[in-house]
């Protein structure tokens, strides 16, 4: 959907505007999720606390009133102005609200939870990319004032346990999250972070880095992503799949599941990497992933691939063989 004269004409007169007031309605009609606001249709944007343990803060980084993103056409333009303190991911009226949750929520739960479509993390990807925007600018690399403005908020008021969630990538990202040039990091020892980013891979979806990536290539750049970027901590492209969180009053705890097939029905998964943020300390718990992980690369830390794989339907344990149905046999 463009707002182009040609798709307007293409849609028999029907504005981007009001397609999008439609599908809007329909959301609501049809999706088990209660309107926020009654003035204003477009706002999914809510936080819901959880007694003292923690406050959920759910964003919409991707369809109320945020500045131009990267449609891939635009791609140099919007480098250029990725830094402009007039962008936000957000708009002002929610990145407000956003700050203020953040800020009254520290005296009142333990954890904030802050859920968003985007990854957080400032991140080098021209491996992909290129050097000449090296950036995902349809991410909050886009939107660096954005950001900015978000960790100034964590850092002036001094406000602890904050974990970010994303996903959108289709691959797996676990960071610290410091505000890069303007606070000191040391990433052997998280000294400096101010709150940690889990991001999620996609259930099915083909990789970010090809859809028939082998494992070699995939630990090869994942290698790259990590020593090109100081906040990243671990990175995986290779797997489809997903990550369990618990919280409590002490620390938070994330496990990573890697789907060894998805050509049929099944219950099989592998554990490919734990993390834990312990209360107070606002980096991930050191050695990071315990040093090591079952795949992907882990910075400062070992990769032990086993292939133990677990079918969540009975219970049963096994070695998945993946010469005998890797993701090559996948896209037949």
């Amino acid at each position: 959907m463009n707002n182009t004269e040609q798709s307007f004409i293409k849609d028999d007169g029907i504005s981007v505007e009001a397609r999008k007031m439609n599908a809007v309605r329909a959301y609501f009609e049809w999706m088990p999720l209660r309107q926020v606001d009654m003035d204003d249709n477009l706002r999914i944007w809510r936080s819901f606390q959880f007694g003292d343990l923690f406050n959920l803060i759910m964003l919409d980084t991707r369809n109320y009133d945020r500045s131009i993103t990267d449609l891939y056409w635009n791609t140099g333009y919007v480098h250029t102005i990725s830094d402009d303190t007039s962008r936000s991911l957000m708009g002002s009226r929610q990145e407000n609200w956003f700050y203020r949750q953040l800020i009254e929520s520290a005296s009142t739960t333990r954890w904030r939870v802050v859920g968003n479509q985007v990854v957080f993390t400032k991140m080098n990807q021209s491996i992909s990319n290129g050097p000449k925007n090296p950036f995902n600018y349809d991410q909050w690399d886009g939107y660096a004032a954005n950001r900015n403005r978000t960790l100034k908020t964590l850092y002036d008021n001094s406000i602890d346990n904050t974990v970010f969630l994303a996903g959108d990538s289709h691959a797996s990202w676990v960071s610290d999250l410091v505000w890069l040039g303007e606070k000191d990091y040391n990433s052997e020892s998280g000294a400096g972070s101010i709150a940690v980013e889990f991001a999620g891979t996609a259930v099915t979806s083909p990789s970010s880095a090809g859809q028939n990536i082998t494992q070699e290539k995939d630990l090869d750049r994942s290698a790259w992503m990590t020593a090109a970027n100081p906040e990243l901590q671990w990175q995986e492209y290779y797997y489809r799949g997903y990550f369990e969180m618990t919280i409590d009053y002490d620390a938070v705890n994330a496990t990573f599941f890697g789907l060894p097939t998805y050509a049929t029905r099944n219950g099989l998964e592998i554990a490919l990497a734990n993390f834990t943020v312990l209360s107070g300390e606002n980096k991930l718990r050191r050695p990071v992933g315990g040093g090591s992980v079952e795949f992907g690369n882990l910075k400062g830390g070992v990769t032990k691939q086993t292939n133990l794989t677990n079918d969540t339907n009975t219970g049963e344990w096994s070695v998945f063989e993946s010469s005998k149905l890797g993701w090559e046999d996948q896209s037949q």
